[in-house]
C-alpha cells in the first residue's frame, strides 16, 4: 500500500454514514436500494457514498438485472491501522527531500562565499547554520577554548557569540574540561573552509546544487501498461509519478476493483489478479525550461496508444477518449 492509497481509505472513511454502510456491508452483501432504506438516506445521496468507497477499493459492485450488488472488499478492510500509517513512509522520504532542499537553500543564502555573512533571526534558519560549524567538531573528541575558536573564526569572526549559541542551542556541549559534541558523525558533512571564488563561481555553483536537488526529488513521469496474460489484453496510460502510480495499480488488481476502466475492471473479476501485470513502457525526460509537462505526458500516451491499439478487441481504454485527447493535442 502506498500513501495515496492510505489517505484514500482515511478519507472514504472519514464520515458518519460511509463508516454505517461499510459495517452493515460486512454482514452482508447488499442492493443499493437495501442500503438507502436501511440507512434513511436518499439514493443519490447512496450513490455519493459508494462511489468514494469504490473509489478509496473499499467496496465493489456489480450489476444483476436490474440492480446494482455491493459487497465489502473484506481483505482491504482487514488492513490495520498501523498498515495504513506505515504507508505514509514514502511520503517521509518526500518530506525529507524537501527539507534537504530547504537546507541547501538556506545554508547558499548565508554562506554565499563559503563564509557566513550574518546569522539569520529566524531560529529554523539559524540552527540550520549553526549546524555547519557544529558538524565541523568531531563527534566524542574534546576541544580546547582556542581550538573552538580556530574552527568557527575562519567561517565567521564574531566567534564568540557562535560559540555560545552552539552551547544554548545544545549542539556542542561544555564543562571545565573542554568542548565536545555529543553522538556519533552520521556522513552529514559541514562547509568546505573558504576558498578565493572568481566573480560569479558562488552562484554557479548555487543554481547547479539546487538543479541537482530538484532532478533527485522529483519523481519521474512516463507511459505504463496493464496486460492481461490471458488475452493480451493491453491498458495504456501515462502518470506524472510513474513508480507512485504503478504500485497503486498493482494494488488496485490484487483488491479486485479498477475504476478507471470498466471493461477491465469486468475482466479482473473474471480471470483475477493474478492474469494482470503492470510494466513501465517509457520514462521520460525532465522537462526543459518552458516545456510543459503535461503536454508532454499526454503526447507520449497518444503515441503509445497509437502505436498498440489498445481499443476494443484489442485493450481497455476508450477509442472515444483516445479520439478526442488527440483533437485537443493538435
Amino acid at each position: 500500500m502506498n500513501v495515496t492509497q492510505s489517505l484514500a481509505i482515511m478519507k472514504a472513511l472519514a464520515d458518519e454514514s460511509r463508516l454505517a454502510i461499510v459495517s452493515s456491508l460486512l454482514e452482508q452483501p447488499q442492493y443499493a436500494e437495501e442500503i438507502a432504506k436501511r440507512h434513511a438516506l436518499a439514493p443519490s445521496t447512496v450513490s455519493f457514498h459508494l462511489k468514494k468507497l469504490e473509489q478509496a477499493g473499499l467496496i465493489d459492485s456489480r450489476k444483476e438485472q436490474y440492480y446494482v450488488v455491493v459487497t465489502a472488499n473484506v481483505p482491504l478492510l482487514g488492513t490495520t491501522l498501523k498498515e495504513l500509517v506505515a504507508a505514509c513512509a514514502t511520503g517521509k522520504a518526500l518530506q525529507d527531500e524537501r527539507f534537504d532542499a530547504h537546507r541547501i537553500k538556506v545554508i547558499a543564502t548565508f554562506f554565499p562565499h563559503g563564509t557566513l555573512e550574518r546569522l539569520p533571526a529566524q531560529h529554523k534558519k539559524r540552527l540550520i547554520v549553526l549546524e555547519q560549524f557544529a558538524l565541523r567538531f568531531k563527534a566524542g573528541r574534546r576541544y580546547t577554548e582556542s581550538e573552538v575558536t580556530g574552527l568557527i573564526k575562519p567561517l565567521f569572526n564574531d566567534y564568540c557569540t557562535v560559540r555560545r549559541l552552539l552551547v544554548d542551542e545544545g549542539l556542542i556541549r561544555r564543562d571545565e574540561g573542554g568542548y565536545w559534541r555529543q553522538g556519533q558523525d552520521t556522513g552529514t558533512t559541514a562547509l568546505s573552509l573558504p576558498h578565493a571564488p572568481q566573480a560569479g563561481d558562488a552562484t554557479r555553483q548555487r543554481r547547479a546544487e539546487m538543479k541537482r536537488v530538484y532532478k533527485e526529488s522529483r519523481p519521474a513521469m512516463g507511459i505504463y501498461q496493464i496486460r492481461n496474460k490471458n488475452n493480451g489484453k493491453l491498458f495504456i496510460e501515462g502518470s506524472a509519478n510513474l513508480s507512485g502510480t504503478k504500485t497503486n495499480r498493482e494494488f488496485q488488481l490484487r483488491m479486485g476493483t479498477f475504476p478507471s476502466s470498466p471493461s477491465l475492471k469486468k475482466e479482473l473479476a473474471e480471470y483475477g489478479a493474478a492474469a494482470f501485470e503492470v510494466s513501465v513502457l517509457e520514462e521520460l525526460p525532465l522537462p526543459q525550461p518552458g516545456e510543459r509537462p503535461e503536454r508532454l505526458l499526454l503526447a507520449a500516451k497518444l503515441r503509445w496508444q497509437e502505436q498498440l491499439q489498445p481499443f476494443g478487441e484489442q485493450g481497455y481504454n476508450s477509442r472515444a477518449q483516445f479520439e478526442r485527447e488527440s483533437a485537443r493535442y493538435q
